[in-house]
């Protein structure tokens, strides 16, 4: 039985078990959705099969969409997408993270700081420096210095880091959303991937230099993002920090999710207990975020649980899982009921998000309308990191404690 009619076996069966759900989204990971971003989703040739770095996206028909920009935020997840693959046993991960990590050097900008877009070749878009796609830099370099062992890439993580606090340092803390600055609001989601970034680096490097960078996130967090009063995280803030009058009711679960796992992850490189934090977090999702009967995540709930967005996109749901990991590790809430959301989780990933019968083979349904069908128009690259976060996190969780 090839590896494909093996997956769609397993999809035909009956899966009851955290152990069947982990062997199906493995078959599914390594047998499908490598081998096809590695060769579909990526851009080059025979000779390099990533010399032009990672496919943006690709149409519903599953072939290269080939618009005229490709961001660099796409790129660095892409090269953690393939850094991951390598240390997962696919062993064409390596040539492809190569690739795309030399193609993303096109984006360095003169001074330090990193372009927002590139063109399908190489050349510079928009020099716009902004603070997401940063955080994806050196995230991804810090992924493939690990990988790789060389000095280079943790390097440039590093000098990205002191350009960020010499060229875009905000007031208050944090740091502004572009440079040059803007006038839009201030956002939660890149210092969360800031933390995301800094934590991966200090895991590689053990500096006190990099640590002192994720401390600083966390006071952020702790000052300003988090609502002490509801105990939710705010999306978008006035320059001071104060949410702001029109979204600063706005709640999006699937952050909630990865800063739950954040905080585990920064207790567990530190031992320093954010539990307080991650459980009311947690709290706050179980009560409001979650459907009743799918276990899907809301896309967007207020701060005081009123739903504002029923639909469910697919990176919510493997955040939800990447935390559901942590607090079956280190939380006090009943494993069973962890366990059994997992489950649901790894299912809905299955059989709604990657079943063949809503994408091609190896691909995905990037949301569900609140009516759990697919809705859409393309198949977003950016889509692997979170998948395959989540996944890490299972297979941790599976190695672990099963």
């Amino acid at each position: 039985m090839s590896t494909s009619e093996s997956l769609q076996h397993i999809l035909t069966q009956e899966i009851s078990s955290l152990e069947e759900c982990y062997r199906a989204f493995r078959s599914w990971l390594l047998d499908q959705a490598f081998p096809i971003w590695g060769t579909i989703g990526c851009d080059g040739d025979k000779d390099s099969p990533a010399r032009f770095g990672a496919q943006e996206y690709l149409t519903l028909q599953g072939l290269p969409a080939h618009p005229p920009f490709k961001r660099l935020r796409v790129q660095a997840r892409q090269l953690y997408s393939f850094v991951q693959a390598s240390f997962l046993g696919w062993e064409e991960g390596r040539v492809r993270a190569d690739g795309i990590y030399h193609f993303m050097q096109n984006a360095a900008l003169p001074g330090g700081g990193w372009a927002k877009t590139l063109t399908p070749t190489g050349e510079i878009l928009d020099k716009t420096a902004d603070l997401y796609d940063i955080a994806f830099v050196i995230f991804s370099f810090s992924w493939y210095g690990r990988l790789t062992k060389k000095a280079e890439p943790i390097e440039k993580a590093q000098e990205t880091i002191r350009w960020l606090y010499k060229t875009m340092q905000g007031q208050n803390g944090g740091f502004e959303n572009t440079f040059p600055v803007g006038k839009e609001s201030r956002q939660q989601n890149p210092h969360m991937h800031l933390l995301e970034a800094a934590l991966a680096l200090y895991e590689v490097t053990k500096n006190p230099v990099d640590l002192f960078f994720a401390e600083d996130l966390i006071d952020l967090f702790k000052m300003y993002l988090f609502n002490k009063k509801n105990h939710t995280l705010g999306e978008f803030f006035e320059k001071n920090w104060q949410p702001c009058r029109q979204q600063g009711h706005l709640v999006e679960p699937g952050h909630h999710y990865e800063w739950i796992w954040l905080l585990s992850e920064y207790s567990r490189l530190t031992r320093y207990s954010m539990l307080p934090y991650i459980e009311r977090l947690y709290t706050f999702n179980s009560k409001f975020a979650i459907h009743p009967e799918t276990g899907l995540i809301y896309d967007s709930v207020d701060n005081v649980g009123h739903v504002k967005k029923a639909s469910s996109r697919l990176w919510v749901q493997t955040e939800a899982l990447r935390a559901e990991t942590a607090v079956y590790a280190f939380s006090s809430f009943p494993r069973d009921k962890v366990q059994h959301h997992i489950i649901q989780l790894v299912k809905a990933l299955l059989f709604r998000y990657f079943h063949p019968q809503y994408c091609p083979a190896g691909m995905w349904a990037d949301q569900l309308d609140e009516h759990h069908n697919p809705v859409g128009d393309k198949i977003p690259a950016s889509s692997f990191y979170h998948i395959i976060a989540g996944y890490c996190e299972l297979h941790k969780l599976m190695k672990d404690f099963f």
